[in-house]
């Protein structure tokens, strides 16, 4: 596991690296999490042929938070710029290891930038596969049928108080980082380790600013965000665009199953796929890693008339 650094869209970005490959699958971490979360995931998908690289999301410690977010609680973070992140990573690294062709994974917060990013870019990503998170169409319409849901998103209406969060995340030394992981996933001893790291990521004022930035511009955006913000909501409500892979777990207490509700149907024209993962809640990269590789690499080597694609192809530029 190597890192390296990519200075795009005005931030250095820290990125890990695994494999070696022509085909290059780019994964992007949710909240709260990082991209450690997806070592074992990636290992995998290393043995299965494929690089891989996990960014720390924009803000995450270490790579960079924006300047407007460490000037001001106010200023928010757009999903169009997470999705133009993950466009120029991608970009940057294709220039840089000459992959081939590249795929897109999303879990959570990555999830909503994987879904912009295919839709602002779709020639940019062969295939795309998004977890613990149902399209943006899917979800608005559960929403009114599953008012219970508005519950257990409650924390995200929290989020929108300025300051109060901040306070009380960073004050009780992680405790509401691991309620979290709790409340979505149930049993998380085993991920102890994990969740300390994550706490870590979010320890320095400005990094959990950004991260809260995210929620804040969902719901709140400053009135010289409301371009952004329009034009991240037409991506979110846009139609499949790439083939895309969706994966809930079936005891995911954060957005359950209910929730993704007719997801065949909207991704049907792109020829995507739905699937529960078992036994599993939220944070399916760790709870379900196995599970979810062969989920995405089923996905991942299977072409519309059900071909499998080779994998075996390997470029020295694209050493890691």
């Amino acid at each position: 596991m190597n890192t390296i650094r990519l200075n795009v869209n005005g931030l250095d970005f820290e990125v890990l690296m695994s494999g070696q490959s022509d085909h290059l699958v780019l994964l992007l971490h949710g909240f709260p999490d990082n991209a450690r979360s997806f070592v074992p995931l990636m290992r995998l998908l290393n043995d299965a042929g494929y690089a891989c690289a996990a960014p720390f999301m924009r803000g995450y410690h270490p790579t960079a938070v924006p300047a407007a977010v460490v000037a001001s609680g106010f200023n928010t973070i757009q999903v169009e710029q997470l999705a133009k992140d993950a466009e120029a990573i991608t970009m940057a690294l294709k220039a840089r290891f000459d992959f081939r062709d590249c795929y897109l994974v999303g879990h959570d917060w990555g999830a909503i930038a994987a879904y912009a990013a295919v839709a602002r870019n779709p020639g940019l990503f062969r295939k795309a596969v998004m977890m613990s998170v149902p399209p943006g169409p899917v979800f608005l319409r559960n929403l009114l049928r599953h008012p219970a849901q508005f519950k257990r998103s409650a924390y995200i209406f929290y989020f929108q108080l300025p300051w109060l969060p901040e306070r009380r995340i960073r004050s009780n030394k992680g405790r509401y980082i691991q309620r979290l992981w709790q409340a979505w996933s149930g049993e998380v001893s085993a991920y102890q380790e994990r969740i300390e790291d994550v706490v870590d990521t979010l320890s320095r004022p400005e990094n959990l600013r950004a991260a809260l930035a995210c929620y804040r511009g969902l719901l709140r955006p400053l009135p010289r965000q409301w371009r952004p913000w329009n034009q991240s909501r037409r991506l979110l409500m846009a139609s499949a665009s790439v083939p895309s892979l969706v994966l809930a777990g079936d005891r995911d207490r954060c957005i359950p199953p209910t929730m993704f509700s007719g997801c065949e149907a909207w991704l049907a024209p792109s020829g995507g796929e739905y699937r529960i993962i078992t036994e599993a809640g939220h944070f399916l990269p760790l709870e379900a890693t196995r599970s979810v590789a062969g989920a995405v690499l089923q996905f991942f080597r299977s072409s519309r008339n059900g071909e499998t694609q080779s994998t075996t192809s390997r470029n020295p530029k694209g050493q890691l």
